[in-house]
């Protein structure tokens, strides 16, 4: 019996379908360049970080040389991450590193759910030696942490490697409890890069899901920078900013 590996290769698509990232409703061949669902795709556009590059004054950068993030931490992309991080949906990651790869490194779309976006090298960023993911400060029991996820997608798109030489050296309190200066100060030195970590002359991509006042991405590069790396550049699907006046939802007017 002759095998038709065509066929073996469109098995995990034919039993786990792709779905919408923000809703979770099936892809269809109508899909915004084949990862966003035609109901969500106003809302998605609205949330888009245009530029993708953060300013600085939003965020307290020490140690990155810059950041970009795909959308504003807002509605449904907020409750995207979370599906992911929390609420066990790791799949989606799948689709919104895809975002990730048009919207900052502008790769082109994929065609139809579930093929990759093609990544011609055309970018403003810098060309990178290896992608490393922002270790989870609370994973779910026995699942990788969206960051790797997204790194994997990420490095398989964008054809660089990845690597995990960051550990977290001391937890502290959880970040989203904290003020902006605390989370300053309780990231400070909770990051380390494992023993014979050597990332001497490297341009190292930095991958979180969500940067909010930039304080893990800064203790996460000053440790990669300490392991040698010259410049780290970090990437979230989405940073915590106030969204500008022309985005925002006009208010609901009552009957």
């Amino acid at each position: 019996m002759r095998t038709d590996f065509a066929q073996l290769r469109r098995l995990p698509d034919l039993l786990f379908p792709r779905r919408c990232p923000f809703c979770g409703s099936l892809l269809g061949p109508d899909a915004l360049q084949g990862t966003v669902c035609p109901a969500c795709v106003p809302e998605e556009m609205r949330l888009q970080h245009i530029p993708a590059r953060l300013p600085e004054g939003e965020h307290d950068f020490y140690a990155v040389r810059e950041a970009a993030a795909a959308y504003y931490y807002e509605d449904i992309v907020r409750t995207a991450v979370l599906r992911c991080k929390r609420g066990g949906c790791f799949w989606y990651a799948r689709e919104l590193a895809d975002r990730v790869a048009v919207l900052v490194f502008g790769a082109l779309p994929a065609k139809q759910p579930g093929k990759m976006p093609q990544y011609a090298g055309v970018t403003a960023l810098p060309l990178y030696s290896c992608i490393v993911p922002v270790p989870p400060r609370q994973p779910l029991p026995g699942m990788p942490g969206l960051p790797l996820l997204l790194a994997r997608r990420l490095g398989a798109v964008l054809g660089v490697p990845v690597e995990t030489p960051l550990y977290i050296k001391r937890r502290g309190r959880p970040q989203k409890e904290l003020t902006r200066e605390q989370r300053l100060q309780n990231a400070r030195g909770a990051f380390g890069c494992r023993p014979g970590t050597d990332l001497t002359g490297r341009r190292v991509l930095l991958i979180d899901d969500i940067i909010t006042t930039g304080a893990t991405a800064s203790a996460c590069a000053l440790a990669l920078l300490q392991a040698g790396a010259v410049e780290v550049t970090a990437v979230a699907i989405a940073a915590a900013e106030e969204l500008p006046k022309s985005r925002k939802k006009p208010p609901e007017t009552k009957p």
